[in-house]
């Protein structure tokens, strides 16, 4: 197992050195000149975010919550959230392997189960991202990377929580056209919930598909 899974890091890495790919909104390459359009769906939200090219390369977007803000103990019934991603590129020329630092600052306002009534949420997150393109070929990227999207929640008549996912991301974005790219995105991992109760511990997932604009 340990030899096929260093056999499989040498060919992406390889892979990243071989194909420059196609343009990445996911991952930590360079966005081109000028301005993009981010679009997603899947769990737990329907997003679209405004990229605008730069150093650092920022967004305003937004968010239709209906499910786990953070992948997990913040389990929206529907919402509405602003988010303002900045990025800042690390290593990498474009041609390969590319990495980036991301912060996602934001809020939420919405509402979450409580049995027979449900209770107004605000939400506050400050998501740090380590976003990470690998080229595989001219037409696909593979995106990986880590998040840690950490949140708190104010809940009324509920006890209010600080959300802790630690998250692992694997995704991918395949060229179309020149101009549009769209993309999968998963992450998983634990998160760790702490309030006026005992910390707890769950397993925490978002996925999403979409496509980029340019």
């Amino acid at each position: 197992m340990k030899m096929r899974l260093a056999v499989l890091l040498i060919v992406l890495l390889w892979a990243g050195t071989a194909f420059a790919g196609p343009p990445s909104l996911l991952g930590g390459k360079r966005l081109p000149e000028g301005t993009a359009h981010l679009v997603g769906v899947g769990w737990p939200s329907l997003f679209y975010e405004w990229w605008h090219s730069g150093t650092p390369e920022w967004a305003i977007g937004g968010e239709l919550v209906y499910g786990d803000w953070s992948g997990e103990f913040s389990d929206v019934e529907i919402g509405g959230a602003l988010n303002v991603p900045v990025r800042w590129h690390l290593s990498g020329d474009g041609e390969g392997t590319d990495v980036a630092l991301q912060m996602k600052p934001g809020f939420m306002v919405g509402s979450m189960d409580g049995g027979r009534d449900d209770h107004f949420v605000f939400g506050l997150r400050a998501e740090l991202s380590l976003p990470v393109t690998i080229p595989l070929t001219p037409k696909v990227n593979l995106i990986t990377g880590g998040a840690i999207p950490f949140s708190v929640l104010f809940i009324d008549d509920a006890d209010d929580r600080v959300v802790l996912p630690l998250l692992a991301r694997l995704g991918a974005e395949v060229k179309a056209t020149e101009t549009i790219t769209p993309w999968l995105l998963f992450e998983m991992g634990p998160a760790f919930a702490f309030g006026d109760f005992e910390p707890e511990t769950e397993f925490a997932f978002r996925i999403w598909v979409g496509s980029s604009f340019l």
